[in-house]
């Protein structure tokens, strides 16, 4: 699970020869990935989620109790809340190190001492809150908390939000990380969470006046049979002041607006913006392009000054699939780790290449009763007979994609299908999303070895799908094809 789970996340890696061509970049991109994984295996932590791409980190468990809790509204109870502050500095960093914070800047900010101090805190019969650190720089956000438990029973956290009074952070790419093995508070423990979100919108003027919100519930036999009943659920909330202007002075944007070609197709580089906390790159792909994109396969950001140069590799990536920051597909933003500013004496975009598909493409054929792929992108992808410990059931599919050679590892794109299919006169249906008799077995989720990397992905057309009209279309949201084509594109240069 570990392996599929570090596939689907971006790693870190503090440097790399900056004399190599293409080729020895890509073996030393493997080779490093492979150290890196190597050693996150030694240590596995839980993250809730709400994003689309993080939700494959998280375990059974956590699952199983946001699933069960996330469509109960959020009720006042009875009890008093009691409030409290401490003016103190902010001193706690030792604390969080070990959280299981995926992104890169995390770490770094604890280590330049960034965290604004907030110890503000909130009490529900015995339930204790307290926001002890938060920093933002208008496109992220860290919350740093505990949750201390006076109670008789064990609690788990069942939602968490951040409000900015008329404007709520989004739940897509917002998420709750721990620092200990599991999620559960037991009676008299104190646990530390991470909050943070990277899809705040750069149109919205943020105010200072946050809100954190969550929500506890209790583990008994009771409260899990209560269906989510309030009875069993405490909602706490600690209003606290977060400037998202807190870096004003030392933000600095370079305006781009060139565009970077690959395989024929266009991509604006709109700007580079520089904070504190990270490296944005905004991006957008021509709409006239003849295909989709879905990522830069291996961005690099290399700036130089006096002759010395410095890369910035293995950025995030923000896009309408995973964030509520933008509503298409054609706009992305590249995010990588902070550096140092001083003016450069020239910024370079360069990219191995392109995960895309031709818009024409976007769909997989299916023949249920020939047990067939009619058609679907490239020659990778085959139909796999299920094995007993599969659990497939009547109208399901099971698909198998394997890209092998070198430029594997370099293409992280996991295949997402539409929720919807077509049948061969027209009709609309609806997938089953939801296996009915099992847990759906272990079948899926995406793993590599060896310079290959495997998809696997199952899709319920549904017990009656075998009647329907012959061949069934799927529409295609993202797909894994690497398209190799080394170009760089110069950014700013101050001559």
């Amino acid at each position: 699970m570990i392996e599929k789970e570090e596939r689907i996340l971006h790693q870190d890696a503090d440097e790399v020869n900056k004399r190599v061509e293409t080729l020895q970049e890509m073996k030393i991109y493997n080779a490093m990935r492979g150290g890196i994984m190597r050693g996150k295996k030694r240590e596995k932590k839980h993250i809730y989620s709400l994003g689309i791409g993080a939700v494959v980190t998280v375990a059974t468990a956590v699952l199983i109790t946001f699933s069960f809790f996330k469509e109960v509204p959020v009720t006042a109870l009875a009890q008093d809340a009691v409030r409290s502050s401490v003016t103190k500095n902010w001193s706690d960093s030792e604390i969080f190190r070990s959280s299981s914070v995926q992104d890169k800047s995390f770490v770094s900010t604890l280590e330049r001492n960034l965290i604004k101090p907030v110890y503000q805190s909130v009490e529900i019969g015995g339930l204790k809150v307290e926001v002890m650190g938060a920093v933002t720089d208008g496109r992220k956000v860290f919350v740093l908390h505990s949750v201390q438990n006076n109670t008789d029973q064990t609690v788990v956290p069942a939602d968490f939000s951040l409000d900015y009074g008329d404007f709520k952070a989004p739940s897509i790419g917002g998420s709750l990380d721990i620092t200990s093995e599991d999620n559960q508070i037991r009676p008299g423990q104190i646990k530390y969470f991470v909050y943070s979100n990277n899809s705040l919108s750069p149109s919205v003027s943020y105010p200072k006046d946050v809100k954190f919100n969550m929500a506890l519930t209790e583990t008994s036999e009771k409260a899990l049979a209560s269906s989510g009943s309030s009875k069993y659920r405490t909602d706490l909330d600690v209003p606290f002041e977060l400037d998202p202007d807190m870096f004003k002075d030392k933000t600095h944007t370079l305006k781009v607006e060139r565009i970077l070609t690959i395989d024929g197709q266009k991509i604006n580089v709109h700007q580079v913006l520089y904070t504190p906390l990270s490296t944005y790159v905004d991006l957008e792909y021509d709409k006239d392009n003849e295909k989709q994109i879905f990522e830069l396969i291996n961005p690099v950001l290399i700036a130089t000054k006096g002759g010395k140069s410095e890369k910035l590799y293995y950025p995030n990536l923000i896009t309408s699939f995973n964030s509520e920051v933008y509503t298409d597909a054609s706009k992305a933003t590249l995010v990588y780790k902070n550096i140092d500013y001083s003016q450069p004496d020239s910024i370079t975009l360069k990219t191995l290449g392109i995960s895309a598909v031709d818009k024409d493409q976007m769909k997989i054929v299916v023949d249920l009763n020939k047990k067939q792929i009619i058609s679907a992108p490239g020659s990778d992808l085959e139909l796999v007979e299920p094995e007993p410990e599969n659990y497939a059931e009547e109208g399901e599919i099971l698909l198998r994609q394997k890209i092998e050679n070198e430029t594997a590892q370099l293409s992280i794109t996991y295949p997402w299908f539409s929720n919807i299919f077509t049948d061969a006169q027209g009709q609309v249906h609806n997938n089953v999303t939801v296996n009915k008799t099992t847990s759906g077995g272990n079948f899926g989720g995406q793993s590599s070895k060896d310079n290959t990397v495997v998809n696997e992905l199952r899709y319920r057309f549904g017990e009656n799908a075998k009647d329907y009209p012959q061949p069934l279309t799927i529409t295609i949201a993202r797909y894994a094809n690497p398209i190799m084509d080394t170009q760089s594109l110069e950014l700013y240069s101050k001559d």
